[in-house]
């Protein structure tokens, strides 16, 4: 039917871009919409084989609530009162039309296709909608600019940047003859194979460190100075990928493959050309800083590094990524540092992440959570070496942007620089008599990562954990309920309920009551079935596939967290230029309606999640 005219006026001359027409263009508007409704959980066509049947040019929500996924299933966007959609401009490159869906019973207005055209032809601001943007600020999507029509550095794809040509050696080549197989291509890397298998990659700078500086002849084999069996990606892997890779393990070049074998080579320069941010550039700094003085002062730009990626509309899960990667690469070059300072460790250790850092998932402001595994049977000796190593490492850390812990979850704390029995003694206790201290503490330590030292023992010790948790139905149960202290912010009616602890009076957490919660639920998930994944994102992804978690619940849940942690990224960004102190707290206020709303719909699913892990998990103490 057609609308009332006067009312459909009224609520658009107060709704963005309708509030910048002219009154003529208003009246053309509000006398071509028709009103339609429709119930919660029917879906709103956006295409038809009915060549006779026009579908709308705009459809603008009146009241109520709608979401729209890709035809994937990647939820994009959410839309309530005052929010819109073109049909024409959600159309993918591949003619896919995404799913519009109402979650709460809607009153919607839909504009005609002829209307929305003469309006694009008169209009200004009509005529720059027809390029598509879609907000990503709740888009999951692996790809999330692929059907936005936007894209930064760190969605190209490797295989568009990358050194297209590539130069293979055999192993058995002297390094003469690679050196002048360098010079003759002017490439700064050389694959090694042996046969049509690669076994090595030589660059100049091993040339530099591997044979200049220890006179190696260069009559010997390549094989004897090479780097063998280097890091490779894929050529389908995003520049985002190689991006940390290569910031995580302090390299310059990336062989790509494609099925296996090499077809170019990712280099430090390729990534700085397609990154005008460079945080590549940001990294090497870190690496060769002499002191902690030094390495401090390039410490002191990545705040400014993320605040660029939030204004480029970067996703809050690759961000945490890379302010992880820094403070990886930090951590490395505070514990070459040490071994400056003090002398060679006198037994391998292995220093590891705990919680956020162990997640990846770091935040502008977070502490450091870490410890130190030694080997068993150290003496006296060794344990006073680590003692002040341990102690150089985490002031370091302070003074590059990583407080203390609080907690002194630190391995300069002498409870948390134990051997791998120890450790093993510990978790064991924490899973066998779970008081709530253990829980408080399984929370934080069953996140863990390997940052430096033998690997080894890092792994030992995490299939330790995984094997004993996994069969400890009464552990699983508590951690199950200790997680539910962690509830998100949400009332009865679903209404925010707000802090009131007097610094954070009427604000929001959005890490004790956003973030965590999503991450006790994967963590519980992920101990249950043994699943190795730290990052929550991947657990999620991991249980899905297991079986043990819905595909619709996982999928919401990683929607979730990415829209939470956005906002808690953006919220951080904005203390940062305003000179504050940066924490988790948001005044709900300061959010658009629609972000609000979202933000509900966001926390109702968390609380959803919850309510479906308690039951899952109660029956350890049955």
């Amino acid at each position: 039917m057609v609308s009332e005219a006067g009312d459909v006026k009224s609520f658009l001359a107060q709704q963005h871009p309708f509030n910048h027409l002219t009154e003529s263009l208003l009246d053309f508007v509000s006398t071509n919409i028709q009103v339609a409704f429709s119930k919660s959980g029917s879906e709103i066509p956006l295409s038809t084989t009915d060549k006779n049947e026009q579908l709308a040019g705009i459809i603008i929500v009146r009241s109520g609530s709608m979401e729209i996924r890709s035809h994937h299933g990647e939820l994009i966007d959410r839309l309530s009162s005052g929010d819109y959609l073109i049909p024409e401009v959600l159309t993918d490159g591949e003619g896919h039309n995404p799913q519009v869906v109402v979650l709460e019973d809607c009153l919607y207005y839909e504009l005609s296709n002829y209307a929305y055209q003469s309006l694009k032809s008169s209009s200004q601001e009509f005529s720059s909608l027809s390029s598509p943007e879609i907000s990503n600020e709740s888009d999951s999507a692996e790809d999330n600019n692929q059907g936005s029509g936007q894209s930064t550095y760190l969605n190209q794809y490797i295989k568009e940047t990358m050194s297209s040509s590539v130069v293979c050696a055999e192993q058995s080549i002297s390094i003469r003859k690679a050196a002048q197989m360098m010079t003759e291509f002017r490439i700064t890397s050389l694959l090694i194979m042996d046969s049509e298998k690669l076994v090595g990659i030589i660059t100049d700078r091993d040339f530099r460190t591997r044979v200049l500086s220890k006179a190696v002849a260069d009559t010997e084999e390549i094989s004897h100075v090479m780097t063998p069996n280097p890091m490779c990606i894929d050529e389908h892997s995003r520049l985002h990928d190689a991006q940390l890779t290569m910031m995580s393990a302090g390299i310059h070049h990336l062989p790509v493959l494609r099925d296996e074998k090499p077809v170019g080579v990712i280099s430090l320069s390729d990534v700085l050309r397609a990154n005008n941010v460079e945080p590549l550039s940001l990294a090497k700094g870190i690496k060769s800083a002499a002191s902690i003085k030094e390495l401090s002062i390039a410490a002191k730009g990545v705040p400014g590094l993320v605040i660029k990626l939030i204004e480029r509309n970067d996703r809050a899960v690759e961000v945490g990524e890379i302010i992880t990667s820094f403070a990886d690469a930090i951590t490395r070059r505070l514990l070459l540092l040490a071994e400056e300072k003090f002398g060679p460790r006198p037994c391998d250790y292995a220093w590891l992440a705990f919680g956020s850092q162990a997640r990846q998932e770091l935040m502008l402001g977070s502490d450091q959570d870490n410890a130190l595994i030694l080997p068993d049977g150290i003496g006296d000796k060794e344990a006073s070496y680590f003692k002040e190593f341990c102690e150089f490492v985490n002031a370091g850390l302070n003074e590059c942007g990583m407080p203390y812990c609080p907690g002194e979850i630190m391995a300069s704390n002498e409870k948390w620089r134990l051997s791998l029995s120890g450790w093993c003694e510990c978790f064991s206790n924490w899973i066998e008599e779970p008081s709530p201290k253990a829980l408080m503490f399984s929370s934080i330590f069953f996140d863990m990562r390997h940052i430096a030292g033998d690997s080894k023992l890092t792994e030992n010790l995490q299939n330790y954990v995984l094997s004993r948790a996994e069969k400890n139905t009464i552990f699983l149960a508590l951690m199950s309920g200790n997680s539910l202290l962690h509830s998100p912010p949400l009332g009865f009616f679903k209404t925010f309920v707000l802090e009131n602890d007097g610094d954070h009076n009427h604000t929001l957490d959005l890490k004790i009551r956003g973030t965590i919660p999503i991450v006790d639920i994967a963590r519980n998930y992920a101990l249950s079935a043994s699943v190795a994944e730290f990052n929550t994102v991947a657990r999620l992804k991991a249980i899905k596939k297991l079986g043990i978690m819905s595909n619709e619940m996982a999928d919401s849940l990683v929607d979730a967290h990415d829209f939470i942690a956005g906002i808690r990224l953006h919220a951080q960004a904005e203390q940062y230029r305003q000179q504050i102190k940066i924490d988790n707290h948001l005044d709900p206020v300061q959010l658009s309606p629609l972000v609000r709303h979202q933000l509900k719909a966001a926390f109702h699913q968390v609380r959803e999640a919850q309510a479906a892990m308690k039951v899952r998990f109660s029956g350890g103490l049955l």
